[in-house]
């Protein structure tokens, strides 16, 4: 990707991008129970050009039809992590983003996007400014978002059944969803879980092992100090972190990488491209709430995947119980293809068997081959789409 091409696409919407890469994007509106309104992002592919040389009415009602053939395979839905959104799926480019790869085979593929997150800040009651609108944590986004849509995505395209793709906190809702509402069990044909994250007690992150123990003040900060978003998408922000990216000398980008993603991610990765800095961070972080990563820091500190810490008195009044409830696993009836690394700092391999142990149908657990594969490679890794992607694809394919 060339420089110039590089800026451009860093100021470009994950519908912009899917159609400056050569494919057709639609945008839909999901509204969920709750009041929220969620943007969707399909990807479709586009007629190769050359087929639109001297066509007669025949070859376009064929080309048409094809086109109809594609969009009628079984959907599979897509889910970003924390701080993220559906451009995760789409920055690497044609014949290296997953979304791509998935639409090449004949998928019809949906990017969904959280509550809260750059493409998701409608409510029909309240605004962003509001306290209420960021009441909520990955729970509800298991509990509401997910479900929503998953049913609009079934609704629109006549299938009873789809196949879901979730990385790390899109793994953590679909655990909640599938444990809490097990009737969705039913609509969901397989789920690859990429870097799952329901236990977190030994996780390796240096800057997370810190923050944990301020998981009081961020409560706190939360509460008194109307502090309920964090890391929202900031366009101006991202242009002069792109700008300084750009010019910078490579020892200092190299530190900037280590502080924000490797101290996260893992150390010692040679798969994030540097050139693709200023694009990663036209999009990311696109947003959360302040409650979803207490939520996590819980979850690092009970060492347990339970419902949301209200303390004691408020616990028995919300659970009837002074301790959150744990989510049933046993519950996640969903045949699940499950990836992770060594490497990565936020699923450890003991966290990872504790979760396979406890989902009752696991077809199969596979530990990525490289060795130094960490967090973020999930999503931006020059090799992805050997290293991890061609086996999605084969793990999709046992579903069938």
């Amino acid at each position: 990707m060339s420089a110039a091409a590089n800026q451009d696409e860093t100021h470009m919407t994950t519908p912009e991008l899917i159609e400056a890469h050569g494919y057709i994007s639609e945008t839909h509106h999901v509204w969920t129970e709750d009041g929220y309104r969620l943007d969707v992002h399909r990807v479709l592919p586009k007629v190769n050009d050359n087929s639109c040389i001297n066509l007669c009415e025949d070859n376009i009602e064929n080309i048409q039809d094809d086109r109809k053939e594609k969009q009628g395979q079984i959907p599979v839905l897509i889910h970003h992590g924390l701080l993220s959104s559906s451009a995760d799926w789409v920055l690497l480019g044609p014949k290296k983003a997953l979304a791509y790869l998935l639409c090449d085979n004949d998928y019809d593929v949906w990017l969904g996007n959280a509550r809260g997150n750059a493409y998701s800040k409608k409510h029909k009651q309240y605004t962003t400014r509001d306290r209420e609108f960021w009441d909520f944590s990955w729970h509800e986004i298991g509990y509401y978002d997910l479900p929503a849509t998953i049913d609009y995505i079934l609704e629109q395209t006549g299938h009873t059944e789809l196949y879901y793709v979730g990385y790390s906190q899109g793994t953590t809702a679909f655990y909640v969803m599938a444990s809490e509402r097990p009737e969705y069990n039913r609509k969901i044909k397989g789920m690859v879980s990429l870097a799952p994250i329901a236990f977190l007690s030994n996780q390796r992150s240096p800057l997370l092992k810190f923050i944990v123990h301020f998981c009081g003040l961020m409560e706190w900060g939360s509460s008194y100090c109307n502090v309920h978003q964090w890391f929202p998408r900031n366009r101006l922000q991202a242009r002069a972190l792109g700008t300084i990216i750009r010019n910078a000398p490579g020892s200092l980008t190299k530190g900037f990488c280590v502080c924000w993603f490797y101290l996260i991610a893992g150390f010692g990765s040679d798969q994030l491209d540097k050139s693709m800095l200023p694009l990663i961070l036209g999009h990311f972080p696109a947003g959360a709430s302040a409650k979803q990563i207490i939520h996590y820091s819980q979850s690092i500190l009970s060492g347990s995947f339970r419902k949301f810490d209200y303390g004691a008195f408020e616990n028995l009044k919300i659970y009837g119980s002074t301790q959150p409830p744990k989510y049933d696993l046993e519950r996640v009836k969903i045949p699940i293809a499950l990836f992770y690394s060594e490497n990565d700092f936020l699923t450890d391999p003991t966290d990872v068997k504790k979760l396979v142990d406890k989902l009752p149908n696991v077809i199969e657990t596979r530990k990525i081959e490289y060795s130094k594969f960490n967090h973020i490679d999930y999503l931006w890794g020059r090799d992805a789409r050997t290293i991890l992607y061609s086996s999605v694809l084969a793990a999709l394919k046992k579903f069938r």
